[in-house]
């Protein structure tokens, strides 16, 4: 009878293999691609081409008087991203679409609301695949941004976990701060800005949606006006 050795090496590499493939290889698809102030709306795309499982993740949330505010362990379990997909998080409980869900049904604590519209605002949002270690581990952190009141550096603890998101490589430095201000309106991660795993961000990697200026308006409306005389 012929019989199959397995030794403990072989074990552990099939072990990295697959822990590797399944979880660590496909964590960083899921990015904050849209932040809407408005509509107090996160939303999470699975830019990879395979659906990804958010059991075990958690929100560590941070703004300029708080600091360590994570959403529970189990917050997000049974929660996945098909490849292509979003997931929307309702800062503002509100929530009614099949793949949107209230930040208060996640558990724990986060910030109060999403806007960094007076002197002194600053707000870091992080999300951590806990499976892959505490949130001081490079290796869990999936994805990170910071943006604050005209891009001031508010630093501790608005930034609690800035140099861990610069330690893993996905942030470029903890004083970047994308600058916003009371007329805007939100952030999106610009289209080129996301290469792959690993990626390098920064404040140059969300377009700021913004108030049109009254001005501006203006002169569109009055362009239309002439145009529809012109055809008259």
């Amino acid at each position: 009878m012929k019989r199959t050795i397995i030794t403990s090496a072989t074990l552990l590499v099939s072990s990295v293999f697959s822990f590797g493939a399944t979880i660590a290889g496909t964590s960083q698809d899921i990015q904050f691609s849209n932040i809407n102030f408005e509509t107090q709306v996160i939303e999470l795309h699975n830019f990879g081409s395979d659906e990804i499982s958010l059991d075990g993740w958690r929100f560590c949330s941070h703004d300029e008087t708080d600091g360590f505010d994570y959403t529970s362990a189990a917050g997000l379990n049974g929660q996945s991203i098909a490849a292509g997909e979003s997931l929307f998080v309702h800062w503002g409980d509100d929530a009614t679409a099949s793949n949107a869900i209230n930040i208060s049904s996640l558990g724990g604590r986060w910030i109060d609301d999403l806007n960094a519209d007076s002197a002194g605002a600053g707000i870091s949002i992080n999300l951590y695949n806990n499976n892959l270690g505490g949130f001081g581990s490079s290796a869990a952190i999936v994805d990170h941004i910071q943006y604050s009141f005209e891009g001031a550096n508010v630093a501790s603890p608005a930034n609690v976990r800035g140099s861990v998101a610069t330690g893993a490589s996905i942030w470029g430095s903890t004083t970047d701060w994308i600058a916003v201000d009371a007329d805007s309106t939100g952030l999106t991660l610009t289209g080129s800005a996301f290469t792959g795993l690993d990626d390098l961000q920064g404040s140059a990697s969300y377009t700021v949606q913004t108030i049109p200026e009254p001005s501006g308006v203006l002169m569109s409306s009055l362009g239309a006006l002439l145009l529809l005389r012109r055809k008259r």
